[in-house]
């Protein structure tokens, strides 16, 4: 679902893109960014997303307020979806259970919400009885520093804060090679500088 399109014309037309967005989010080419690995959906420069990840602040729905660059070291699943985006609402299920595996492993998933209303998203996720972190960040938030295309969209990043990869959408072969991938990354050894071995 494209933000651009809920920002503009609501929640009707933006249904009625929904089908076209999807489609061609599963066939746009990931491209590589000065190394990185940056998938279809993010529409800044490589500066820009450092820069971006590394200082934008994240309220949770609990008040606490975090940056990405805070779980440096860990494997992080960060999650953009909305209360009034249906395959989001679908795929948010699978990302709970994705959280209850690879917490249990220094890893994490954080639901960033784009929705205005911070109630709204505290009702749905006690509705659903999700545990995964949930941050409320609003339209105009995160995902419009990234330039985000479209809901829902993952990025996973790597233990030194680097997107490893993302998905776009939430069709069942999407969600699957995202947990895959991410299960992957957290069992990956960390990279041991060489100031840090004995």
């Amino acid at each position: 679902m494209t933000l651009a399109s809920r920002r503009v014309t609501g929640a009707g037309r933006a249904r009625a893109l929904l089908a076209l967005v999807l489609l061609l989010a599963a066939s746009a080419p990931a491209r590589a960014l000065g190394g990185t690995v940056v998938g279809a959906g993010i529409g800044v420069d490589e500066p820009t997303l450092r820069r971006v990840l590394r200082e934008h602040p994240l309220r949770t729905i609990h008040g606490e307020t975090m940056t990405l660059d805070a779980l440096r070291g860990e494997v992080v699943v960060v999650n953009f979806w909305a209360t009034w985006c249906p395959p989001c609402r679908r795929e948010l299920a699978r990302l709970d259970a994705l959280e209850s595996d690879i917490g249990r492993r220094g890893a994490r998933v954080l639901a960033v919400s784009v929705d205005r209303d911070p109630a709204n998203v505290r009702r749905f996720v006690r509705r659903q009885r999700l545990r995964l972190p949930v941050a409320v960040d609003g339209p105009d938030g995160l995902a419009r520093e990234l330039d985000l295309s479209s809901l829902p969209f993952t990025m996973v990043l790597d233990r030194e804060g680097r997107v490893a990869f993302t998905t776009l959408g939430a069709a069942d072969a999407t969600v699957a090679s995202l947990v895959e991938r991410t299960q992957q990354l957290v069992a990956s050894k960390p990279v041991v500088a060489e100031g840090e071995r004995r």
